[in-house]
């Protein structure tokens, strides 16, 4: 069993770890880690303590509890469903695993380890999270719906309606545009241009600072030009988002800046 790890004090190491892609994390802790959450669920208790390290000591907000303490409340249990996992992302330490993810008003963070050849959970850290955090979370994914959904309509007055009077857009490869009025010019120029074939966008988190949110994500599309014969334009990237919180409770774009993973890429 490695020792790297010992607490989860260790996973403030991960703060400038960044996420790795699903195909990165191995295909056994991908799926140790939801036998394990269904054993929680369903109140297997002999899944989980198989996947479990001895040592195993979880915090929760009301204190930490033992394997054994922690054991016994899982016998003692009713199966249920098994909720989807949110936000779910894992890092790489050494030869351990951070697994990160929330279930409804929690966030969860897991180390996990091998141990005998097995992958096994050594501590866990749950987190309630405040309600309004929730709800702003899901706030901002309703406008990125929205926002998507307008691109594909080439709708520019919906897309500019997202953002404040004195927000500022920066794009890659192109000056900024400042205020509501360059960010509608430019959101009416580029759909003039393009229309969106396809398009995901993602949130990784967000971060409340009062009537702050900071939102980071990733984001792909396809663009087609309206104009022309030139071919497609597929494109992949990350974006920043800083979104404030209106007098009537809604939340505007106060700033926003995307780049491309694409070396060249527009």
């Amino acid at each position: 069993m490695t020792t790297r790890l010992p607490s989860l004090a260790a996973a403030l190491l991960t703060l400038g770890v960044p996420p790795i892609s699903s195909a990165q994390v191995p295909a056994d802790l991908r799926a140790a880690a939801r036998a394990r959450n269904l054993a929680v669920a369903k109140a297997d208790a002999a899944t989980w303590d198989k996947l479990t390290t001895d040592s195993f000591t979880v915090v929760f907000p009301s204190g930490p509890l033992t394997k054994a303490q922690r054991l016994a409340e899982i016998k003692l249990g009713k199966p249920t469903e098994n909720p989807p996992l949110q936000n779910e992302r894992f890092q790489r330490v050494g030869n351990d695993f951070i697994h990160r993810y929330q279930i409804d008003y929690a966030s969860f963070l897991e180390v996990w380890t091998k141990e005998r050849g097995n992958w096994r959970v050594a501590t866990v850290q749950a987190t309630l999270l405040d309600p309004d955090s929730a709800a702003v979370q899901q706030a901002i994914t309703a406008a990125n719906a929205r926002f998507v959904d307008a691109f594909k309509r080439g709708d520019a007055a919906t897309l500019a309606a997202n953002y404040t009077d004195d927000a500022v857009f920066m794009a890659p490869n192109m000056t900024a545009w400042e205020g509501h009025a360059a960010i509608s010019q430019g959101f009416t120029g580029f759909v003039s241009q393009f229309g969106l074939v396809d398009a995901r966008v993602a949130t990784k988190d967000v971060i409340l600072a009062g009537d702050y949110a900071i939102e980071r994500g990733t984001y792909a599309w396809t663009l087609h030009p309206k104009t022309g014969t030139g071919a497609d334009i597929v494109d992949n990237g990350k974006y920043l988002t800083v979104w404030g919180r209106q007098a009537d409770g809604s939340w505007k774009i106060i700033r926003d800046i995307n780049n491309s993973d694409r070396p060249g890429a527009m």
